[in-house]
């Protein structure tokens, strides 16, 4: 007898080619749950992703102006159910969650809507504060990336904590270990071999510890004159640490490199000596994961779910957020490790992010559905 996959209907806010944000980390978990699962892939803004992201069918949102999107994006989420879908898997769009679970109730079905951060920490406006209150009610399930982060949700918009399902960020590990030299990447980057390298990568905005960059980099070059500091990403703050970078004259020692397509990162990571996140909201971090796949030590804020996924050797390396002491301290005493103490913190660093392989990880959201 043929076996038939259970169907399953995919959200997936926005696919780019060359993105720089933790969604290209889906297309790579997508083309693994294609073997598992019929998937009805709804793409809501970009372009269609290729086949080779193993979705059965996909629909990409037409619509321009807002309130036509939603029109779409209701029509389309009932012509899914129509189809023989029950199952509807959100990744963070508020909109797609709240009407797919009105269409559930009606026909049947269940909603997993995904959301890992930290929204509580910021105001936001009334009516968005509703929304979002609304949806965390009606949806079947949300499913976030770690116990404590579960623990939280459900306590601040009132969700039985049995409803809240646990499911943990994930990394292609194969990526990561099919890399070139450290020395080629220095080369390639124009990066002098001798440096002592920081890495920042994230969104340029002050929930992301941009203005705690700064004041840690500028102790940190008063002890360690060949330091470099790379900051990758893009965002609100960017001009602002642009500008401020000239005002204080760093500019021989910190660099301000843009956004950088996610495929691009490992290059950058492995050029690197500590990984730098001084966050001050966050969820699951995949950019933690990604230094770990490539060995590099990271000083952290202890935020979101960050002590969760820190091994217990590299916990006194993470920090309060907004203690720029404290980052320059801990960052002082990772790149002071000589070569043998480099070695050691690399290979715990990759075997302890094994358990966050793609193909793990696909494993545990197949339980989600049974």
């Amino acid at each position: 007898m043929r076996y038939m996959k259970p169907k399953l209907c995919y959200v997936l806010p926005r696919y780019e080619t060359a993105d720089a944000s933790h969604f290209s980390h889906i297309h790579d978990f997508l083309s693994k749950i294609g073997g598992i699962f019929d998937v009805y892939l709804i793409v809501e803004k970009g372009s269609k992703p290729p086949v080779s992201f193993g979705y059965t069918k996909s629909y990409v949102i037409k619509s321009k102006f807002i309130l036509f999107r939603i029109i779409e994006t209701k029509i389309v989420l009932l012509r899914v159910r129509f189809f023989g879908y029950k199952d509807f898997y959100v990744h963070y769009s508020f909109i797609s969650a709240f009407f797919a679970s009105i269409i559930v109730k009606v026909f049947g079905g269940r909603v997993f809507y995904w959301n890992c951060g930290e929204p509580w920490k910021y105001k936001r406006n009334v009516f968005r504060e509703i929304f979002e209150r609304l949806v965390y009610k009606i949806i079947t399930h949300l499913v976030t990336g770690a116990p404590s982060l579960a623990d939280e949700y459900a306590k601040r918009y009132g969700i039985k904590r049995d409803l809240v399902l646990v499911m943990p960020n994930w990394i292609d590990l194969d990526r990561f270990k099919n890399t070139i030299s450290r020395e080629d990447a220095r080369i390639k980057l124009n990066i002098p071999q001798e440096s002592k390298v920081v890495l920042f990568v994230h969104h340029l905005s002050p929930r992301k510890g941009s203005r705690t960059i700064l004041p840690v980099a500028k102790k940190a070059i008063d002890s360690f004159s060949d330091i470099i500091f790379i900051i990758a990403g893009s965002g609100p703050d960017e001009n602002f640490l642009r500008d401020e970078v000239v005002r204080l004259g760093l500019n021989k020692n910190i660099r301000l490199v843009g956004a950088v397509a996610n495929r691009e990162l490992p290059d950058y990571f492995i050029a690197s000596d500590v990984f730098f996140m001084p966050s001050e909201e966050e969820g699951f971090p995949r950019v933690l994961l990604e230094s770990m796949a490539i060995g590099i030590p990271f000083v952290a804020s202890d935020v979101g779910a960050v002590l969760d996924i820190t091994p217990a050797f590299m916990k006194q390396y993470v920090v309060n957020a907004g203690n720029a002491g404290m980052f320059s301290e801990k960052l002082s005493e990772l790149i002071s490790k000589d070569q043998k103490e480099q070695s050691e913190f690399s290979a715990k660093l990759t075997e302890s992010v094994m358990e966050y392989s793609v193909s793990s990880v696909v494993l545990r959201f197949r339980e989600l559905f049974l």
